[in-house]
């Protein structure tokens, strides 16, 4: 008898392990914070934002360390240089910094980079990197795959932006997790009084002042760019900091409704624990949270083969989008599309658009 309730036991703990588990709730049919033409949206805003940012559980403001410049290296038209950045009471970060030398800068750009389940490396997803690093090829890879064989940040200091991008918790010199390590991580955090999501916002807030701060970097021109969860936080901090002024997302814009039906990445936990902050879900939709960032610019691009990004929630959060850039009577700061053929990429195409929207942001600034 023993042994046959070992092995009842021994099933359905394989079973729960492995059985995909939903729950009988689904995504509210309406948002109690979304914006209503009936309320002034700037008072909208301010209201909502500052629930997102109760919302981060973000760890208490402290003085912190002076930032560390460790390392520096010459590439021709631009100098990259290493630095360490605290970022908050518990946490900081080395970032790869990108400034131009032969001509003025043009605006600064906060690179945010993505998840893809590979923490190997952060930063060098987006900026190549040093000459001796060990990870030359695993960076190498990586923008081969997802980014067409380019290192976009190097890209954007040769055109004359300053830039920057650093190691988001779990990643990098800041990792590397294992991928069933995110829910430990995510578990710690929350037993403390955090949340692994919230961290990272507040610590993509830093960066952006750090950014805003550096010499010769124009008054109003710091732009945020990301692609799939660097997509999430581009759009994310260009809401929640006074420091960002632009954003160009590519691949993570959708709605609740169709990102929590099962099977979806956003209800499996581990990595979702990056994208979803305690209570927020409860008030406002991904479009009303991306909206808090009205009137800025704002570039969205979803690919239409993406299965990550349910192309009706895309189309549906569009419309929640313009509703409100059109409340700030600046429709033309919105630019929103759907590249048909396209999968979760950042192709060449894709960049070339987004530089020449940069490129007319900066000067229109």
């Amino acid at each position: 008898m023993f042994r046959m309730s070992a092995l009842l036991w021994l099933g359905l703990a394989v079973f729960f392990a492995y059985a995909d588990i939903t729950v009988p709730v689904s995504a509210v049919a309406t948002y109690p914070g979304s914006w209503q033409a009936s309320i002034p949206v700037q008072h909208w805003q301010q209201q909502q934002r500052q629930f997102y940012l109760d919302a981060l559980l973000a760890p208490a403001a402290t003085t912190l360390a002076a930032p560390q410049r460790l390392q520096q290296e010459d590439r021709g038209s631009y100098q990259a240089e290493l630095w360490q950045i605290p970022l908050s009471s518990i946490s900081h970060s080395k970032a790869l910094l990108l400034t131009p030398k032969s001509q003025p800068i043009k605006a600064a750009v906060l690179l945010l980079h993505d998840h893809g389940a590979y923490f190997v490396i952060g930063k060098e997803k987006m900026i190549l990197p040093f000459a001796g690093s060990a990870f030359k090829t695993e960076a190498q890879h990586w923008v081969n795959k997802h980014y067409s064989g380019r290192f976009i940040g190097d890209e954007l200091a040769e055109q004359g932006y300053l830039v920057l991008a650093a190691d988001t918790l779990g990643f990098g010199e800041r990792g590397p997790v294992l991928y069933e390590q995110q829910q430990q991580l995510a578990a710690n955090l929350l037993a403390t009084g955090h949340s692994l999501s919230g961290l990272s916002a507040y610590e993509d807030m830093q960066l952006a002042q750090f950014l805003a701060q550096r010499p010769h970097v124009p008054k109003g021109k710091v732009a945020a760019i990301g692609f799939s969860m660097g997509a999430y936080r581009a759009w994310q901090v260009a809401a929640l900091s006074e420091h960002i002024q632009a954003a160009a997302a590519i691949c993570w814009f959708n709605t609740y409704q169709h990102l929590v039906q099962p099977g979806q990445n956003l209800t499996k936990g581990q990595s979702s624990f990056y994208l979803l902050h305690p209570g927020l879900a409860r008030q406002l939709d991904i479009a009303d949270q991306v909206s808090l960032m009205a009137p800025k610019a704002l570039y969205l691009i979803n690919g239409g083969q993406d299965p990550l990004m349910p192309v009706q929630g895309v189309i549906e959060g569009h419309s929640q989008l313009k509703k409100v850039w059109q409340a700030h009577q600046a429709e033309q700061t919105l630019r929103t599309e759907i590249w048909t053929e396209a999968r979760h990429e950042f192709n060449q195409q894709q960049q070339q658009q987004v530089w020449l929207w940069l490129e007319q942001w900066q000067k229109q600034h």
